[in-house]
C-alpha cells in the first residue's frame, strides 16, 4: 500500500491506512552533523512551526512531481499515494478531518447516532457534480455500496465489513444499518472509504472509470484535466465548488510523473519541480542548501514496516521472528536511510495513531521499547530454532530507503546466524506483491509505509486479525482476535485503549508486521508558493485547495 490503512503500498491498500494532522512541522535547514556533513531533521535543532502561513495570492500553476504514475484514478482502487494525492484534490468524503483530527460535517452536513448500530446523515444540498448535476442520496448510496465491492476491486471494502444495508430515507438522507457496533466505521466516513462520485457519470464510463479516458465525476475544489499517459494529470479549479468560502487558491496543478528520485530532487534544485511530498532522503542535505525553495517536515501516524508475508519458510518460527527484530539496528538505519528524519518504532501503530488515551498508549510503548535486547540473546532464539531455510526479501530501487534496509536486515541476519537473500524488483512487479498472492509465493518479507486515515491504533491491528486481507503471513491468534473485535465495538475510550494495548503485546511478542521507524512527512515547495499542510494530511484532505502566493510573491 508505500500503497494507510494504504499501501506506497497498501488499503491504502490501507498502506495509505490518513493521515493524522498535527500541530507543528519541522522546517528543514542545513546544520553540521557529528561527521562535519550538512543534515537534515534529527542532525540539530530544527526550526518548530505551527503551519506554512496562508497563500494570500491567487497562483495560476505549479508543477508537482509524483513519483509514480496512478494505475487508477477510481476512488475505490487506491493502490499508492500519488493516487491519492491527485483524487484527494478531486474526490471528497462525507466527512472530513481537520488538522487536529476532529470528525467535521463535509458532504454530510450533520449525522445522528440513535443506536449503536445505526448512522444517519443528513447531506449538504446544491453540492455540484464536475460534469453537472447535483448530488443527491441516491449518489451517495450508489457510491457507498461501490467502496463496499469486493468484487469491483475495491481496495477500501473491508472499512464496511459489518454494514448490513445502505439506504437512502430522503432526498438527502442516508441512513447505514450495521450488524454490531463499529465504532471505526464513522471514523472512515472522513477517509477515503467515504469517497463520493456521481452515479449517472460512473455508470455511462463504466470499466474506464477512472483511467485516462474516463475521468471520475465527484464534487471536490479542482476537478479533472488533461490525463497524458506517461507523463502528467492536470487538475483544475472548479468555480462552482459548493464551498464558496474556500475556494481554490491556484488555478491549476500539472502532476508530472518523476519514478526517478535523483531526476526529482535535481528537478527541485532546477525550479522545474516545485513541489512534492515523498521528498527522496538523498536529496535532503541539497535541498537544504538550495535556493530554489524550502523543505519542511512535519509529524506523521507512519510506519515504516518489515512486513512478513510467508510463515511456511525461514520466518516460520516466532523466535526467528523475534530474533531478527532484536537484531535491526533502527538507528543506523534511520541516519542511512531517512538522513535522521525518522524516530525507531516498536509498535506496528505509531505515536501519531493515538487520538485519544495518549498517555496510556505512551506508557505501553515505552514498555514494548524498552525491553532488553541483545545479539547474544538473539543469536540464541535463533540457536533454539534449529536450521532454517534462506529468508528472501524483495524490494525495489524505485523506494531508494527500501535496499538500505534490506542490507541492514540482511547484516543483522548474518551476525546472528540467518541467510538471508535480497531480490530487487521492478516497481510494477513490487506493487502487485500488495495485491496479488501469488506473486508472493517464495517471498518471505517486503516492506512497505503505513499511514492511518484516522487517530486510533485499531485502524492498524485490525490488519492482523486471521483472514485480514492484509494479513499476508495468515497469522491466527484466538486472543488478539477477541481483544480488537471487541475493541471496535467499545465505545469508552480508556477501554478501548487497554484492549489494543493487550493486543499490541501481543502483536509485539509475536511479530508478523515488524516495526522499524515512524517517518517524518517532508514536502518541498519552490519560493513564494505556500498554504500546504506540513502534517501529513495530504491523503485525505484537498491540500491543493489552500496553495497560492505568499506576500512577497510575483503572480506565476
Amino acid at each position: 500500500m508505500s500503497h494507510t490503512t494504504a499501501p506506497r503500498t497498501a488499503r491504502m491498500h490501507r498502506r495509505i491506512a490518513l493521515a493524522v494532522g498535527f500541530g507543528a512541522a519541522l522546517a528543514l535547514s542545513a546544520c553540521s552533523t557529528a561527521d562535519g556533513g550538512s543534515g537534515a531533521a534529527g542532525a540539530g535543532t530544527p526550526e518548530i512551526t505551527a503551519s506554512l502561513p496562508a497563500a494570500t495570492q491567487q497562483a495560476d500553476t505549479i508543477d508537482w512531481a509524483l513519483y509514480a504514475e496512478p494505475t487508477s484514478l477510481d476512488p475505490i482502487k487506491i493502490s499508492d499515494f500519488p493516487i491519492q494525492q491527485v483524487l484527494t484534490n478531486t474526490c471528497e468524503s462525507l466527512l472530513t478531518l481537520t488538522p487536529e483530527m476532529t470528525i467535521a460535517p463535509n458532504l454530510a452536513e450533520s449525522w445522528e447516532n440513535p443506536e449503536p448500530t445505526t448512522w444517519v446523515y443528513q447531506l449538504r444540498d446544491g453540492v455540484a457534480f464536475h460534469a453537472g448535476g447535483t448530488m443527491t442520496a441516491e449518489d451517495v448510496v450508489y457510491s457507498l455500496e461501490r467502496s463496499a465491492d469486493y468484487d469491483l476491486g475495491s481496495m477500501v471494502a473491508g472499512a464496511y465489513d459489518q454494514v448490513e444495508s445502505i439506504e437512502a430515507t430522503g432526498p438527502l438522507e442516508v441512513t447505514v444499518t450495521l450488524k454490531q457496533a463499529d465504532v471505526t466505521f464513522h471514523q472512515e466516513m472522513a477517509t477515503s472509504s467515504g469517497r463520493i462520485v456521481s452515479k449517472a457519470t460512473s455508470e455511462q464510463q463504466g470499466d474506464s472509470l477512472g483511467t485516462p479516458g474516463g475521468p471520475v465525476d465527484c464534487t471536490g475544489p479542482f476537478s479533472m484535466g488533461e490525463w497524458k499517459a506517461g507523463e502528467k494529470i492536470t487538475i483544475e479549479r472548479f468555480d462552482s465548488y459548493w464551498d464558496t468560502a474556500n475556494p481554490a487558491k491556484i488555478d491549476q496543478v500539472v502532476f508530472s510523473f518523476v519514478r526517478d528520485s535523483a531526476a526529482r530532487v535535481n528537478g527541485m534544485l532546477s525550479g522545474e519541480v516545485q513541489g512534492t511530498w515523498n521528498v527522496p532522503s538523498s536529496g535532503f542535505s541539497k535541498l537544504a542548501q538550495g535556493g530554489n525553495g524550502d523543505l519542511f517536515f512535519g509529524e506523521t501516524s507512519g510506519a515504516f514496516i518489515a512486513w512478513v508475508t510467508n510463515l511456511d519458510g525461514g520466518l516460520k518460527d516466532q523466535g526467528v521472528r523475534q530474533a531478527l527484530s532484536m537484531a535491526i539496528d533502527r538507528e543506523g538505519i534511520i541516519k542511512a536511510a531517512m538522513g535522521g528524519a525518522a524516530d525507531p518504532l516498536y509498535t506496528v501503530a505509531s505515536s501519531g495513531t493515538w487520538g485519544y488515551a495518549k498517555a496510556a498508549f505512551a506508557e505501553a510503548a515505552q514498555e514494548i521499547a524498552d525491553q532488553p535486547r541483545s545479539i547474544e540473546q538473539a543469536k540464541q532464539l535463533v540457536a533454539a530454532a534449529g536450521e532454517q531455510p534462506a529468508i528472501t526479501l524483495a524490494v525495489t530501487s524505485s523506494q531508494p530507503e527500501m535496499p538500505i534496509v534490506a542490507a541492514e536486515i540482511q547484516r543483522a541476519g548474518t551476525e546472528i546466524g540467518l541467510d538471508v537473500e535480497i531480490t530487487s524488483l521492478p516497481e510494477d512487479t513490487y506493487n502487485a506483491l500488495y495485491s496479488d498472492a501469488e506473486a508472493r509465493e517464495g517471498i518471505d518479507m517486503i516492506f512497505t509505509t503505513w499511514q492511518t486515515y484516522y487517530p486510533d491504533p485499531i485502524s492498524l491491528y485490525v490488519f492482523l486479525e486471521s483472514g485480514n486481507f492484509y494479513n499476508y503471513a495468515g497469522w491466527e491468534n484466538e486472543e488478539f482476535d477477541e481483544l480488537v473485535n471487541t475493541a471496535r465495538q467499545t465505545t469508552d475510550e480508556d477501554e478501548r485503549a487497554q484492549l489494543l494495548i493487550d493486543a499490541q503485546r501481543i502483536a509485539a511478542d509475536d511479530p508478523t508486521w515488524i516495526p522499524v521507524f515512524q517517518p517524518y512527512n517532508p514536502v518541498y515547495l519552490a519560493q513564494g508558493y505556500t498554504g500546504v499542510p506540513t502534517a501529513a494530511i495530504q491523503h485525505n484532505v484537498p491540500w491543493a485547495q489552500g496553495l497560492g502566493l505568499g506576500e512577497a510573491s510575483e503572480g506565476r
